[in-house]
């Protein structure tokens, strides 16, 4: 579907990457695109952490009560439909060439097998590399189990958004648990149907 849509923007001239000036040069075309698309990933991620419906199914993926690489494949198959569906509206409204959605994809798979890596980076390179991108560090303050840490650092590949919407915040790693305050056992959290079921469940917010 996505790459229908690809399609038509591309014959309809359409997508607000057109607007941009000097969007035939291919440095204008490919950094504008991967900026676009990176914001349209903050404003999935914070509607799913602020709709209630959504977050049903988002607290899944943060319910995990031991973050490493694995984290990164933690979704319910119900959020995966709706990431699905913000994609194909990014890229109905930007009209992207499938070739920057394959770039694009590159960077995101390695950012987020990154992010939820056990490990953090020292202090003095976390500070550098932060100020642009999304690192282990500040990942993991995200996948803290009480607000208001678990709504803060939404980036997906760039941190510039959380530092221009003012949901950037840092906690040091021995004040770092991580986990939901709603779903801390562990009976629950480590087993597929109980996993599987938590959406379906009443909610709770603390």
């Amino acid at each position: 579907m996505v790459l229908l849509i690809v399609s038509w923007d591309h014959n309809h001239h359409w997508g607000l990457i057109n607007y941009i000036p000097r969007h035939q040069n291919k440095w204008v075309y490919y950094v504008s695109l991967f900026f676009l698309l990176d914001l349209g990933e903050y404003i999935y991620h914070v509607t799913m952490h602020k709709i209630d419906f959504l977050w049903k199914f988002h607290l899944v993926h943060h319910s995990d009560l031991m973050v490493d690489v694995s984290t990164t494949v933690r979704e319910h198959p119900g959020e995966t439909c709706v990431r699905v569906c913000f994609l194909m509206l990014w890229v109905f409204l930007l009209g992207p060439a499938i070739a920057v959605l394959m770039l694009r994809q590159v960077f995101q798979t390695f950012f987020n097998i990154l992010a939820h890596t056990e490990f953090r980076l020292p202090e003095k390179l976390n500070n550098v590399l932060g100020l642009l991108f999304i690192t282990p560090n500040l990942h993991h303050v995200h996948h803290h189990y009480k607000l208001p840490y678990t709504d803060c650092n939404y980036g997906d590949v760039l941190s510039i958004w959380d530092r221009l919407f003012g949901t950037y915040q840092q906690l040091p790693r021995q004040e770092t648990s991580f986990g939901i305050d709603t779903h801390l056992d562990p009976t629950i959290n480590a087993r597929f149907i109980p996993i599987l079921k938590i959406p379906f469940g009443k909610l709770e917010r603390k």
